[in-house]
């Protein structure tokens, strides 16, 4: 069977655990497998897992929030004039409009301030601090940036303005003079706030405002900003990220915001309930299409306004630009595919592709798609206004990308990120010396690691036990993103019964595995598949709403030809592995020895050590061929 992109997929299937232990909770046991597999004690661990317990005061935990809080109450008392400065993408736009639209809530004259991508770059800069100055405004707050905004800094100082830097990117090895910095890295070990985004840091900014002057922050739309903001950024769904957005999504269907009402609206979920997939692949690919493209003032407009004509007419804007975005993408995604496999074939470690048409905004797409297809780190670059190149890189997460760039820091004009995503700017001359370093590093980094594309599924499942009921409390145990997530579930001898193709080399199926039928979806798939195939699939689970009707289908992640016999390798050996009779298990070694899982172990001619690995192996064994979770 031909696989997507000719490259094989390895499933690491995952160990046995102790099925007699039995634990008093109300959770399917598949689901209780999985959290498990997770390191979740359920004995210990489950309560606060499912409904975490509140979280200690930000003040002791941010030892600069106490007094930028009283700095902005004050301005708002007064009627200051206050500075925003935000980030062109989703995480930078929402921490934007959350705080714009609290403080003017509460009094201040709240400007929004987004750079632009094509022309100014990331974050904020000295022209921005000038803008502002000439307002007369003193008091200056970023989100989502200004940690590495040096220059900025010291201007800021020089013109008498009060800066608090609320940010979440590494902070540098040198002292800032600023009225405040407010970041997760200054909190203590094992802070639940440790993980924020740029809206978490914002969010909980604002919580700490509202509780000072006693306002109910559900009286703004600082929830559903932080949601949003949150799992388009993908923060890890640890601590206070967890506990929000368990709290938060829910509430998302009845925000007072008419922009974020809007866009639900036009993507026809208003009526549902709102998951992070749904903001991951819906709501914030819109948002990140206006800063990628366009000028990002429209989607803070969209926030902001209150008149429906204007909102239905901006709303329409933002769609008309994503579409605009996904044509681009696509274009340039069909010329970097041909490019990267020439890369690839030629053993390079770290894909790096150049071309000064492309367009700056959507080279993070585009890097993405690639270390899908291929699996190695890639930086896409393109030629922005001012005439330098602007990268964006994505990691396959066996390198930290923000790391590599610090080690190429004498080639950039400048850069920052997190391990898995950063970004760079860099003179046209300097990029064939960045691409030769970045694979040198790759390659010192990936020696003996398995760079092979992989999956893990967390547990077993047959289909008849994937019902509405299984289903909610799989949502329960979630939200999911990274740190927790989507469970990936398996099944083996599927049969098709029925297959037919969609625009876009997409699949529709309807599987059997013997006990229950289900439809399934294989997206982007180059996969050739016929009806009546014996098929494995590995999958997520989900609702496919259409035409307001809700069913249940599998996402298949990848798809295997069904062998009656498997491979199953341990200690670097293979052992064959098989069903007799669909119910006993016979394991043979490269010697041709075997062992039967109808045969008392005790009445074997082994040794105590040999017996022991039987036990192992056959357990191992029972998963593989799908005989227990």
């Amino acid at each position: 069977m031909k696989t997507d992109n000719d490259i094989a997929t390895r499933w690491i299937l995952p160990k046995p655990i102790n099925a007699q232990k039995k634990y008093n909770i109300n959770l399917n046991s598949t689901l209780q497998t999985v959290l498990i597999r997770r390191g979740i004690d359920l004995n210990i661990e489950y309560d606060e897992y499912i409904t975490p317990s509140e979280l200690p005061n930000p003040e002791d935990h941010f030892n600069q929030l106490n007094k930028a809080t009283k700095r902005i109450i004050e301005a708002c008392r007064r009627n200051e004039q206050i500075a925003i400065c935000g980030d062109y993408d989703a995480d930078g736009i929402t921490s934007t409009v959350l705080l714009v639209e609290l403080l003017s809530k509460l009094g201040a004259r709240v400007n929004a301030y987004i750079p632009s991508r094509l022309d100014d770059g990331y974050g904020l800069n000295i022209n921005m601090i000038n803008k502002i100055s000439c307002q007369q405004i003193n008091l200056v707050i970023t989100v989502d940036n200004g940690i590495s905004a040096f220059d900025a800094i010291t201007k800021s100082k020089e013109l008498g303005i009060d800066l608090i830097i609320t940010d979440h990117h590494k902070i540098p090895d040198i002292k800032l003079d600023t009225f405040s910095i407010i970041h997760p890295e200054i909190t203590p070990d094992n802070s639940p706030y440790k993980y924020l985004a740029g809206v978490g840091i914002a969010y909980m900014l604002a919580k700490n405002i509202c509780k000072k002057i006693n306002l109910d922050i559900n009286f703004t739309s600082a929830n559903a900003f932080f949601c949003i903001g949150t799992v388009a950024d993908m923060a890890p769904l640890k601590g206070a990220n967890r506990k929000w957005l368990k709290e938060c999504l829910p509430k998302i269907n009845s925000t007072s915001n008419k922009g974020i009402t809007s866009i639900m609206k036009k993507l026809s979920i208003d009526k549902v309930d709102i998951t992070s997939e749904d903001i991951g692949y819906k709501i914030a690919p819109l948002i990140n299409a206006v800063g990628r493209i366009g000028d990002p003032k429209l989607i803070i407009d969209l926030f902001t306004n209150q008149s429906s004509i204007a909102i239905d007419k901006l709303t329409k804007e933002c769609f008309a630009l994503n579409r605009e975005r996904k044509r681009i993408t696509l274009f340039v995604e069909k010329e970097a595919v041909e490019l990267a496999s020439l890369e690839y074939k030629s053993d390079k470690k770290f894909i790096v592709l150049t071309k000064s048409e492309w367009h700056p905004g959507i080279v993070g797409i585009v890097a993405a798609r690639i270390v899908d297809k291929f699996n190695l780190p890639t930086a896409i670059l393109a030629k922005a206004n001012d005439g330098n190149f602007r990268g964006s890189i994505r990691s396959n997460n066996r390198l930290k990308v923000n790391l590599a760039l610090d080690e190429c820091a004498d080639l950039l004009i400048a850069h920052g990120g997190h391990p898995a995503a950063a970004g760079f700017s860099i003179k046209e001359k300097n990029i064939h010396l960045l691409k030769e370093r970045l694979d040198k590093i790759a390659t010192r980094e990936f020696k003996n690691i398995d760079l092979n594309r992989s999956i893990k599924p967390d547990a077993h499942i047959s289909l008849k036990y994937i019902n509405e009921d299984f289903y909610r409390q799989l949502s329960m145990i979630g939200p999911y993103g990274i740190m927790n997530p989507t469970p990936i579930f398996w099944t083996r001898k599927c049969k098709i019964l029925e297959i037919y193709k969609l625009k876009g080399d997409h699949f529709k199926m309807i599987l059997d595995d013997g006990t229950s039928s289900i439809e399934a979806i294989k997206w982007n798939g180059c996969i050739e598949l016929k009806r009546n195939d014996l098929i494995d699939v590995a999958y997520y689970i989900e609702i496919n709403r259409w035409k307001k009707t809700n069913t249940l289908q599998l996402n298949i992640i990848d798809v295997k030809n069904f062998n009656k016999v498997i491979d199953l390798q341990m200690h670097n050996r293979i052992y064959k592995c098989q069903l007799i009779d669909n119910k006993n298990i016979m394991i043979t070694n490269a010697k041709g020895q075997c062992i039967s899982s109808d045969l008392s172990l005790s009445a074997m001619k082994l040794s105590t050590k040999q017996k022991v690995f039987a036990k192992k192996i056959l357990s191992f064994a029972e998963i593989a061929l799908g005989n227990a979770a």
